[in-house]
């Protein structure tokens, strides 16, 4: 993107994480293009720049595992005035800063006083969200990282993408969201739908109505909202799923439903909903074909009767609610 707008920059030395085998292969790059930040510098024309995160979760850690790889200053929401107040400190031009904010950061009772995490969750309509005005301006990419409701106040709104894009000072900030929560409409209004791993990338100019293009040389925040991201490390992705599924899965397994995440899962049991579900009884009398029963018997098909047949049927003969049916291929 940036080398659209006519900036070289170290980061042209950075692929998409698909082009790398592996995580490892990944943090050597990182590291490459840090060596690079710090001999070389960035663009002066965006220092200092501002990358912002939201969300503390497993997705904006993520997120954070890997931008700390490179050179840069954690800072405060505090900061940012003083900071670009100094923006030609030639220290912006080899260190990237970090700004994680929480909710309290960018919400504000629209009646005035302090934020309340408790009331907020009870009353999120009594809050509004202040990003656009107290951090939007001084940002150069957003990470977008948490968890939204439609309950909740959006983040960003359409109107206010077009009111820091129509300020030509700031043709510089917001260049681009990472939106890796990526709630299709949520907190941030104008992400319209998840891109994919061939076509990361499209572009919302809002400073004359909502214009959506994929042309990276005309203007419009660039936005990044691929949904199944964990794929293009699939490797890694698949040993974390892999280890932090297999408890649950052997609980399963040997019949543990006392389990406390299997017990919370399980819907049905015995024929009846659990409690926490019972609200799904209104659904189900309301739409046909639906309903909750208990079957007497379980009915088994044993397609064949040779010798490794017969550990399976000594396994399922020793349950009382089992019915088996042995198929044999013989005239």
């Amino acid at each position: 993107r940036l080398l659209a707008l006519g900036y070289n920059s170290p980061f042209i030395h950075m692929g998409q994480a698909h082009v790398y085998p592996n995580l490892e292969c990944v943090n050597t790059k990182l590291r490459h293009v840090a060596n690079i930040i710090a001999d070389q510098g960035l663009p002066e024309a965006f220092a200092p720049m501002v990358f912002t995160f939201t969300g503390s979760g497993n997705v904006t850690q993520g997120a954070r595992a890997i931008f700390d790889k490179l050179p840069h200053e954690n800072i405060t929401v505090d900061d940012l005035p003083r900071i670009f107040s100094d923006r030609f400190n030639e220290k912006y031009k080899t260190c990237l800063l970090a700004l994680q904010v929480d909710a309290k950061d960018y919400l504000e009772r629209i009646d005035g006083g302090e934020y309340d995490k408790s009331e907020y969750r009870s009353h999120p309509e009594r809050y509004r969200s202040v990003f656009a005005q107290k951090i939007a301006p001084y940002t150069t990419m957003l990470i977008n990282g948490i968890y939204w409701e439609s309950k909740y106040p959006r983040l960003l709104t359409n109107s206010d993408l077009a009111a820091i894009q129509n300020q030509r000072e700031l043709k510089n900030r917001m260049l681009a969201i990472a939106d890796i929560s990526c709630d299709i409409g949520g907190s941030i209004e104008f992400m319209s739908h998840a891109s994919t791993i061939d076509s990361p990338f499209f572009y919302v100019d809002a400073r004359d109505g909502l214009v959506e293009h994929k042309d990276i040389e005309k203007p419009g925040v660039q936005i990044n909202s691929i949904d199944n991201l964990p794929t293009e490390l699939p490797f890694e992705a698949s040993k974390h799923f892999g280890d932090s599924l297999y408890p649950f899965a052997k609980a399963l397994a040997i019949g543990d439903l006392d389990h406390p995440v299997l017990s919370q899962a399980i819907i049905c049991q015995s024929g009846e909903l659990e409690q926490q579900h019972q609200h799904l009884l209104k659904t189900m009398d309301e739409v046909q074909g639906i309903r909750v029963g208990s079957n007497s018997k379980n009915n088994v098909l044993l397609a064949g009767s040779g010798m490794v047949s017969q550990p399976l049927v000594e396994y399922l003969a020793k349950s009382k609610d089992t019915d088996i049916t042995i198929g044999m291929d013989q005239q």
